[in-house]
């Protein structure tokens, strides 16, 4: 996954809706009263994006010794930081991959959008699983639907432009 600061601007925005979608806070969809006869519906399966995590104990203990050999001066800082970014890349791209196996194993939760180079799934399931999600800490994040469209075309953007930018480096550098 790509890190930059969009995608933490990102994620502060869209969480606080996201979490009151999920809560079911909206005011467009609130819930109907009901006479306290009818069951209630925790089973209630909505469409949501999720953005997985990686493995935080693998990061951490990867970093550790990343900055130990910052220290010895096996590897520079910048070195470091992205040996630091890919593994970070590698470990969410291997959850978003287990996550999505273990989803079509589910008969509950079905995948409707895969990106595992950014951690994100758009996926149908009860809101139950959201929730354990976020719990278990396999989530971190739970964003309404229409947002795991704007998030990729946001990376690919800023990739187009990072790429751009290099290439008028290059030629740049030529002349």
């Amino acid at each position: 996954m790509k890190q930059n600061p969009g995608r933490r601007s990102f994620l502060a925005v869209t969480g606080a809706s996201a979490t009151a979608a999920l809560a079911g806070c909206s005011t467009q969809n609130a819930p109907s009263q009901t006479d306290g006869d009818s069951e209630e519906t925790p089973g209630t399966e909505a469409t949501l994006t999720v953005q997985i995590q990686g493995d935080q104990e693998a990061l951490t203990s990867f970093q550790e010794d990343l900055q130990a050999d910052v220290d010895n001066g096996t590897v520079t800082r910048a070195e470091a930081q992205q040996e630091f970014q890919n593994k970070q890349e590698e470990l969410i791209t291997e959850a978003t991959n287990e996550y999505e196996e273990a989803a079509a194993d589910d008969d509950a939760v079905s995948v409707a959008d895969s990106s595992p180079e950014y951690g994100m799934l758009r996926i149908d399931a009860p809101a139950a699983t959201f929730v354990d999600g976020l719990e278990d800490g396999d989530l971190a994040a739970v964003l309404p639907s229409e947002y795991y469209d704007q998030y990729i075309q946001q990376q690919q953007f800023q990739e187009e432009l990072n790429q751009q930018t290099a290439d008028q480096g290059n030629n740049t550098t030529g002349d």
